[in-house]
Parts: structure tokens; C-alpha cells; sequence
């Protein structure tokens, strides 16, 4: 979890060309001026308290906040930035809070991915909710990925057979939490054939049939036990009958 401090106000100074800096300083002195005369001084957003962000980069939520270095703190709605942050698929919850006349905290919770999906040429990061966090733009390394042709809506992956072959992984990576860190992939072809893919620490695919439930489960934990243990390397196990098929 990162925790960023950024101070627009120094960045401001070290990367404005002289000519640059002039003209913040002239209109600077107009804006004094002008505070001076109505008696108080506009309260500006010069530094900026991010807490809680791992995938999302800092400039991203800068730029979806809409924050502009040296504004005054009267020109931003924070309900509306908090919208806007809860707004990307990335962020579960948001909180902002002026912490003194020119700082404002910004704590973020993201979702967290739990696999990939491969559909329609397309990668998508999904979360325990289903909701897709990203299109093309996988941030985390060692997901599953679940293979097939799913349909999406409104920002989650839908459809009985996603949400079918998804609990069945579930089940048999709490079931064998060893198969978590061995398979790469799970594929439901068109024809509703299950296909395993174990790349760690042998590579190999695995025909289950068209149920993944606690019979193939354990039977492919059994496979993959047993080929690891005599270093058989197959290309392709077939486990829809009563005994393995190698090929």
C-alpha cells in the first residue's frame, strides 16, 4: 500500500521555465492584492495526502479527480471527486477530507482481482464480486485465467455458465489450495468441455469433461501429484473416465 505526498506547490517552483515562474509570481501578487483588499486571502490546494493506493498510479487519480496545482479550495466539490473516484472500475471506496487551508486527504480502498478472463480477445480483471476492474490492462501477475465465450453487463461478467465454471474453481482451490499456485488456466470450450492448464511445476492439459466438481477436482489433484512425483511429462491427460488417459 503506497502513501504519497505531493506538494503542487514545490513542483510548481522546480519545473516552471524562468519565464514561467514570472508569470506565476506577477499573478501571485495580483492574487494577494486582491486578497488584501477583500480582507482575507483564497485558500489554494497545494499539497495533496494520497493513502491506500496499489495498482492505480498517483497522476491517475489526480486526473480523475480533476485537481488543477494552485486552484482555490472553493472551486472543488469534494462529494462530486469522491463520486468520481468511486466512479473507476479500480476503486471500491473513497474519502476525502481537508486537513488544513491547503492540504487535502484522499484515501482510497481498491478492489482487489482475483483472476483474468479471456473472452471475446479481450483480458479482463474481475474481482471476488465479478465486477470487471480493467480491459487490457492486467496489473497483477499469477492470476488464473478463465477462458470462454462470456457475456458482460454493466460492468460485471455475467451468465450461468461464467458464474458455474467460476464457483467451481473456487471450490477446488479451497478445496486444494495447491492447485492455486500450479494452474495457469481453465477453459470452457463451445461444445461445454472443461480444459485444465498446469504450467508450475510441470506444463501440461488436462481434459476434465463437463463438470468441475469434487470427483474431477480430485482427480486432477491426484494427476498432478502423481506426474510431478514420477516426472511423467505428458501433453495431454484425459480424466473423464474412471482411470487417466495420457497422451
Amino acid at each position: 500500500m503506497r502513501h504519497n505526498i505531493i506538494d503542487f506547490l514545490k513542483e510548481s517552483v522546480q519545473k516552471r521555465t524562468s519565464w514561467w515562474l514570472l508569470a506565476f509570481l506577477f499573478l501571485l501578487a495580483s492574487t494577494l492584492g486582491w486578497g488584501f483588499r477583500r480582507g482575507t486571502l483564497p485558500q489554494e490546494l497545494n499539497k495533496l495526502i494520497l493513502t491506500g493506493h496499489e495498482t492505480l498510479r498517483t497522476e491517475e487519480i489526480v486526473q480523475i479527480m480533476g485537481i488543477q496545482p494552485g486552484t482555490s479550495f472553493e472551486n472543488y466539490d469534494l462529494g462530486q471527486m469522491e463520486h468520481r473516484l468511486t466512479s473507476h472500475p479500480r476503486i471500491k471506496s473513497a474519502h476525502l477530507e481537508k486537513k488544513t487551508d491547503d492540504q487535502l486527504l484522499v484515501e482510497i480502498t481498491e478492489r482487489k482481482p482475483n483472476y483474468l478472463v479471456n473472452s471475446d480477445g479481450h483480458l479482463f480483471e474481475i474481482d471476488s464480486d465479478l465486477k470487471i476492474l480493467s480491459m487490457d490492462d492486467v496489473r497483477s501477475q499469477g492470476l488464473t485465467v478463465l477462458s470462454g465465450t462470456f457475456p458482460r453487463e454493466k460492468g460485471e461478467v455475467v451468465g450461468a455458465a461464467f458464474k458455474d465454471l467460476h464457483t467451481s474453481v473456487e471450490n477446488a482451490f479451497r478445496s486444494y489450495p495447491a492447485l492455486k499456485t500450479r494452474i495457469s488456466e481453465v477453459s470452457l470450450h463451445e461444445d461445454g468441455e472443461i480444459f485444465v492448464y498446469a504450467d508450475t511445476p510441470l506444463s501440461v492439459r488436462v481434459q476434465v469433461g463437463t463438470l468441475f466438481q469434487t470427483e474431477q477436482v480430485r482427480k486432477l489433484y491426484a494427476v498432478l501429484a502423481y506426474l510431478e512425483k514420477e516426472k511423467v511429462r505428458p501433453k495431454l491427460v484425459d480424466i473423464r473416465g474412471e482411470d487417466a488417459v495420457y497422451h
